[in-house]
């Protein structure tokens, strides 16, 4: 098997986790950082590219621009990688999108749909035929009963519960700790128990 090199793309504290996790996965021969703030001094992309960099995971918690950089990687010729710390559980018949981490002792169980560019945070647990949209964030602890439908850009705060069969809208966003009992529209901020909407647009 050739060598892999993977470039994990920011400089935060959340790219030290993922750093931690691919290490941890002991597939990487070798791994690199690459940051848009030029005060990092962090090496451009072409020359990743020409030290023998292919694949890319994309460190930036904020959604929206996680998905611009993900564009912005495949574009420039990098291929996303998926990387699954050893300490989770993933079922062997779900799916994971390209792009996405999911960090330790998380749980996707059977049949569960995860998209492209996703963050399935420490201990975060998806149950059987959940289906996650691309560029959604789970926080730490957030639990998905089955069934539950979760849309694109949607970020569920930390410890967030959403019960079987509920769904959640596109961009919407969920408090730390809120329960979703039914279904939660697009663009909306919603917290509580059960959650209710706090704000309209997000």
């Amino acid at each position: 098997m050739g060598m892999r090199r993977l470039v994990i793309w920011g400089c935060g504290g959340h790219a030290r986790v993922i750093l931690d996790a691919a290490v941890a996965m002991n597939v990487f021969d070798q791994t690199a950082f690459h940051d848009d703030d030029p005060a990092t001094a962090t090496p451009s992309v072409s020359q990743l590219r020409d030290a023998g960099f292919e694949e890319f995971i994309i460190a930036i918690g904020v959604n929206s621009v996680r998905a611009l950089r993900f564009e912005e990687a495949l574009q420039s010729g990098l291929r996303p990688a998926v990387c699954v710390h050893p300490t989770a559980w993933i079922s062997p018949s779900a799916s994971i999108g390209a792009g996405t981490i999911v960090m330790a002792r998380a749980v996707v169980q059977a049949n569960a749909r995860i998209g492209k560019n996703c963050i399935i945070n420490t201990a975060a647990i998806i149950e059987h035929d959940c289906v996650i949209g691309d560029h959604t964030h789970l926080s730490p602890s957030v639990a998905l009963g089955g069934t539950v439908s979760v849309g694109e850009y949607v970020h569920m705060g930390i410890g967030a519960i959403a019960i079987p069969g509920s769904r959640i809208g596109d961009r919407s966003v969920i408090g730390a700790g809120a329960v979703v009992l039914r279904e939660i529209p697009a663009d909306v901020t919603a917290v509580g128990v059960p959650a209710r909407i706090l704000v309209k647009g997000t």
